[in-house]
């Protein structure tokens, strides 16, 4: 059989499995294929599995547990997408979107993201679709291009987010040079990449630093160096935990990322109160009305990314914990004396 072949029949074998299959099950489904000696026949089903992986088939090994067997299976809710069901000039924004960050000839998926571009392009023939179309230009055209460019669109930054996008796939550990938010010293982490994603104007990776021995979210920016795991290069480092959802961390504010132990705060937005203002403080902040204003309860695992957030707000400030508070203040007090 020739080798695309028996990787689509493999491929086929394990979506339609029901529960892991063994290596010995394997092995005699495909006895032409992996009739070999013991040995050969492992390192043949061993590329053909790699290969499968690098095609974005996720075959894992799993160990029995009670009434799950051992053996092979491909994670489905992995290996399938879910069904997009967008209106036409949400696709038509999107593609429009996507069509400026693959102008600024440095995105990362580049590739990616012209075949996802490919796809999308029917969006242009469906109803309404050319109406906003129009818009997106229009937008474009009134200097867009700066709001539009890839953060950090540069040679370097582009390098790392090329080694990175390839360990997240191959679920490789990678080794980062990382400086911290709050003291700046720089520490050696080894990292199981879960996957990356954009928010605020900056790229943030998700994974399990070993240092820390905890999920935790890393500022691209703030890598000074990178390197994946040149070990097995064709074999999974790491298996992605169950329930392990990345837009749970791609929709966390900047205070709740872990810096620090949590703070429960308070904050007092003085009316009347914009819509904006309530809502700048995410779907996980408590907001009760208050003598014509508004309180705000938050946890806060990064106090100064809620301080720089208030300081942003008009007529806001924070009442509790006193060490945020006291923080502001001296802020505001730099500020005075350097504008006096």
């Amino acid at each position: 059989m020739k080798r695309a072949e028996r990787l689509l029949d493999l491929a086929a074998y394990l979506l339609r499995a029901t529960k892991p299959v063994s290596w010995g099950a394997i092995r005699d489904h495909f006895s032409e294929d992996y009739g070999c000696s013991e040995e050969a026949a492992i390192r043949k089903f061993e590329r053909d599995k790699s290969e499968l992986v690098e095609l974005g088939v996720p075959v894992r090994w799993v160990k029995g547990e009670e009434e799950l067997e051992t053996g092979y299976l491909i994670d489905r809710d992995e290996f399938y997408l879910p069904n997009l069901e967008l209106e036409p000039e949400d696709l038509v924004l999107l593609y429009m979107a996507g069509s400026a960050a693959l102008a600024q000839g440095v995105f990362p998926y580049a590739r990616d993201l012209s075949h996802a571009l490919n796809k999308l392009s029917f969006a242009a023939r469906a109803a309404g679709a050319s109406e906003a179309a129009a818009l997106a230009a229009e937008s474009l055209s009134r200097g867009a291009e700066g709001e539009m460019a890839w953060p950090g669109a540069n040679g370097t930054t582009s390098r790392k987010f090329e080694k990175l996008s390839a360990a997240v796939a191959a679920k490789k550990r990678i080794h980062l040079k990382y400086c911290g938010a709050e003291r700046g010293v720089v520490t050696d982490r080894d990292v199981d990449p879960y996957g990356v994603y954009q928010s605020g104007g900056a790229w943030f990776l998700v994974g399990y630093c070993h240092l820390r021995k905890a999920l935790r979210t890393f500022h691209l920016g703030r890598v000074v160096e990178l390197a994946v795991n040149p070990a097995v290069p064709r074999s999974s480092d790491f298996a992605l935990p169950p329930g392990f959802e990345l837009r749970e961390y791609a929709t966390k504010e900047p205070w709740e990322y872990v810096v620090h132990p949590p703070l429960q705060c308070t904050v007092r937005l003085e009316g009347p109160v914009e819509p904006e203002a309530r809502a700048s403080f995410g779907p996980r902040a408590q907001v009760r009305e208050d003598s014509g204003g508004a309180l705000v309860e938050v946890t806060a695992t990064n106090g100064e990314a809620l301080v720089r957030h208030v300081l942003a707000l008009e007529r806001a400030e924070i009442l509790a914990p006193q060490e945020l508070r006291s923080r502001a203040r001296g802020i505001l007090a730099s500020l005075a004396e350097a504008c006096a």
